[in-house]
């Protein structure tokens, strides 16, 4: 049982499971509309920010252990509940209603962020993989609610399998550490594994680890399902998978990476399997993605060329590399820091263009480019918030997106990562291109409808206030201080046990 001194870390998420189960007896009894379901739901996700924002960021080990509250953690739960509140509010309002169990759509998120936040305060295996399984079945879920559509089901199904398979690979990579060692807890693994050789078979499983977390952020070559489900799962869930669960991966992997192998012994496994990935990922991110005419398949690989990104900021985050770091907002940049500003502006400019699709879907005959033709004459303000969400995902000054490349850029330079810094200065040229392409249709092409199309008031706010987001955190890339100050992982084992026990007693 969780003592009752903890019950305040577990909080949001508590709340989030009980809110969704309720919500779900409700609309059996109450023949509650979706629309009620989805504002209740959005209530339940405003009552675990605020509690989120009541809880200090002091690091913390608690329950037995199992669980961690740090910077980190708390930059996550909220995160994860921006997420969870824009993917919940598309579906009920922008996207096309689902024909059956509308309700249900709406709430099965709560149930995937409450899984996404436990994911963010994992401090060991066990937990890890309870946490990423409610997580990925219920993605299998979304990915495929639209039954009746072929398109649909396919994506489904490629999502189970290879959702399957990565779950497999990971538990075996779990079970040899566990094995080797005697123990799941990250922070007793490590002070058993501190300043000795990483034995073979630990080696291993940690290999086994990051290919499980490989299929979950789309990283080369685990990256094989990302185009299909994002073209077939409705949009919400398609960015829902693209920020949220690609955020839930990095958290993970960095809890295992950057704070459970941390050493000399063990990085010089993970940081050049780490790189080689993050090439392969640039490379094929990018270039694949040039040659895409349908929009959601094109999102699809680009999603693959941020992971490269990312996983470049990440391998910049290992202490045991050298070289000078400048500074940040009179911080010391990390690449812990490059994680978290990228993944902010990832989520504005993501979600500003889904919603825009999402809109479009309903109103055009396809989302492939040629369709977007004329788009700027037809609706100036879908036009332009695709263009800027587009532009600032390519990096393009002054949207914040250029900010989170350059931050990148600067943590390979400063880092002495000169390789990847050539790859990633590559992806960020090729990626101009493709961007550029469904710009080029809405305001150089000849509209094959003169038709306007009309947003509505509620879409339209939130379309300017994200336009606003992106534009403010190019133009003042202090602005997402606040979020970002302190969101680092706690990296004290010894003293966050200490913690523990002073606690306890």
């Amino acid at each position: 049982m969780i003592p009752n001194t903890y019950v305040a870390y577990f909080a949001p998420e508590i709340l989030l499971t009980i809110w969704a189960m309720g919500l779900l007896l409700a609309e059996a009894f109450l023949s509650l509309s979706p629309r009620v379901v989805a504002a209740w739901a959005l209530g339940g996700l405003a009552i675990a920010a605020i509690i989120t924002l009541c809880l200090d960021s002091t690091p913390i080990l608690f329950w037995g252990g199992v669980s961690k509250w740090d910077g980190a953690a708390k930059f996550f739960h909220l995160f994860f509940l921006v997420v969870a509140a824009l993917v919940i509010w598309m579906g009920d309002e922008v996207q096309e209603p689902v024909p059956h169990g509308g309700g249900e759509f709406v709430v099965l998120p709560l149930f995937t962020t409450a899984g996404l936040m436990l994911l963010a305060s994992a401090n060991d295996f066990i937990l890890l993989f309870i946490a990423l399984e409610l997580v990925t079945i219920s993605f299998y879920i979304l990915v495929a609610y639209h039954r009746r559509s072929l398109v649909a089901l396919e994506a489904g199904v490629k999502y189970l399998i290879l959702g399957g398979l990565s779950s497999a690979f990971l538990v075996m990579g779990v079970a040899y550490i566990f094995g080797l060692t005697g123990c799941t807890r990250f922070d007793l693994i490590g002070a058993r594994l501190h300043d000795q050789p990483l034995p073979p078979g630990v080696a291993f499983g940690l290999l086994l680890v990051i290919t499980g977390i490989g299929f979950k952020i789309a990283m080369v070559p685990f990256q094989s399902w990302a185009p299909d489900v994002y073209e077939g799962a409705p949009n919400s869930i398609t960015a829902f998978l693209s920020v949220g669960s690609k955020a839930g991966g990095f958290i993970i992997l960095m809890r295992v990476v950057l704070g459970l192998f941390n050493t000399q012994a063990a990085a010089a496994i993970w940081i050049p399997v780490l790189s080689v990935g993050a090439i392969a990922s640039l490379l094929l991110g990018n270039l694949a993605a040039i040659p895409q005419r349908n929009l959601k398949r094109m999102l699809g690989y680009s999603s693959i060329g941020h992971t490269g990104f990312i996983l470049v900021a990440i391998v910049g985050a290992a202490t045991v590399l050298t070289g000078k770091v400048l500074p940040f907002n009179n911080d010391a940049q990390t690449g812990q820091t490059a994680v978290m500003v990228y993944l902010v502006t990832y989520l504005l400019a993501t979600f500003t263009a889904f919603i825009v699709l999402a809109v479009l879907e309903r109103r055009l005959p396809g989302l492939e480019i040629h369709h977007l033709a004329g788009l700027s004459q037809r609706s100036p303000l879908l036009s332009a918030a695709l263009a800027l969400s587009l532009v600032s995902m390519a990096g393009v000054p002054p949207l914040s997106g250029f900010i989170a490349k350059m931050m990148v850029i600067l943590v390979a330079w400063n880092r002495g990562l000169y390789t990847l810094l050539g790859f990633t200065i590559f992806a960020a040229v090729a990626a101009l291109y493709y961007y550029l392409g469904p710009i080029k249709a809405m305001y150089w092409s000849e509209p094959l409808d003169e038709t306007p199309i009309r947003v509505n008031r509620v879409t339209s706010a939130v379309l300017i206030v994200l336009i606003f987001l992106l534009l403010l955190t190019g133009f003042w890339a202090n602005s997402m201080a606040p979020l970002i100050n302190g969101a680092t992982l706690a990296q004290s084992s010894a003293s966050a046990t200490t913690t523990v026990a002073l606690v306890q007693h």
